[in-house]
């Protein structure tokens, strides 16, 4: 259990230097009271519950997604599940996830609804499918 915690603890301070670069004021909560890290920066304020995993596929709490929701709403932040897994990191809306049980399942199928730390910021948007007026022929 002590190496599923540095893990997460080691992406949380990743992330945390990440969004300092970036001009970002950044509170890292430990022990996690529903959120991991909160950043602020002109007014805008990003909240993060962030999860690590070296496997392909993860659940993810859904107790976890609602006190990040939940603390969100309260504080008046963006909220963001972050989610590092194949050494690849992710941002999600917790607002597009849904689940019928206890868990959301983290894949590579999350990608749909995932956006890249660049656009997070503020600087770059990923362009999807659904950006784009499709010409039917």
């Amino acid at each position: 259990m002590r190496h599923k915690y540095r893990k997460g603890s080691t992406f949380e301070r990743e992330l945390k230097k990440l969004l300092e670069k970036e001009g970002f004021a950044v509170i890292r909560s430990a022990g996690s009271k529903g959120v991991d890290l909160i950043a602020g920066r002109n007014g805008e304020i990003l909240i993060f519950e962030c999860k690590s995993s070296s496997k392909s596929k993860f659940y993810i709490n859904r107790e976890d997604v609602e006190k990040l929701i939940n603390f969100s709403k309260t504080f008046g932040g963006k909220p963001y599940l972050a989610v590092k897994f194949n050494g690849e990191m992710l941002f999600i809306n917790p607002y597009l996830l849904s689940t019928n049980g206890k868990n959301y399942v983290i894949d590579e199928k999350i990608k749909i609804i995932a956006v890249d730390f660049y656009e997070v910021v503020g600087r770059g948007k990923q362009l999807k499918i659904d950006n784009y007026n499709l010409i039917q022929f």
